[in-house]
């Protein structure tokens, strides 16, 4: 082989070389592009679970402080100066104090118009959840309603134990159907963007 030949063989090897490693950058940056969109994607997925999650614990917490909320609206002094609200930009702000759920509360029982715009809601959301338990024909259904009302809602305080014995279920079946009553109360008491989208 003469110098000219080594020549372009080596001029070729360096292109050579050179186009491989631009299909290796230009590969390597595709792969970089897909792993950050699919964090990207993970990413908002956690974010609207996390979104979600919270929603349905704060479902749960109204439910669970319902009678305090009834007891202080009852008892609370008005004062004409509180400013109007309504109950979706009350509860869009709760989401503030989702790290310590007695702020959470004591955000609620900030006034006694903000309480009972709060209670009004959860009673008129309630009354939906009732309606479509009823039209669902399905006996459960109505059973989880009647759970919700008593284990939550009624006056009279009732535990666990009692709540079963009536509705001729077994304990453990009470909080199942607590668990599954609280995903359609949830979407009902915040809005689309507290069910789970997958």
């Amino acid at each position: 082989m003469n110098s000219k030949e080594i020549g372009i063989g080596a001029a070729n090897y360096v292109a050579m070389g050179s186009r491989i490693m631009e299909i290796a950058v230009q590969r390597g940056t595709e792969a970089g592009i897909k792993a950050a969109m699919d964090y990207i994607v993970e990413e908002r997925q956690q974010l609207k679970k996390g979104r979600c999650d919270r929603r349905l614990r704060n479902t749960r917490l109204l439910l669970k402080n319902y009678r305090s909320f009834n007891n202080y609206a009852k008892n609370a002094v008005y004062r004409a100066s509180q400013v109007k609200e309504n109950a979706v930009d009350i509860l869009d702000g709760l989401d503030d104090y989702s790290f310590d759920d007695s702020l959470y509360i004591e955000s609620i029982k900030k006034s006694q118009q903000r309480t009972l715009i709060i209670l009004k809601h959860i009673d008129e959301m309630l009354r939906y959840y009732r309606i479509d338990c009823e039209q669902s024909g399905k006996d459960e259904e109505l059973r989880r309603y009647r759970i919700i009302t008593a284990y939550y809602l009624e006056d009279k305080r009732r535990s666990a134990e009692e709540i079963a014995e009536s509705e001729h279920i077994e304990r453990r079946t009470l909080y199942k159907d607590i668990n599954i009553a609280l995903k359609p109360l949830s979407a009902l008491i915040f809005g689309i963007d507290s069910m789970k989208l997958f």
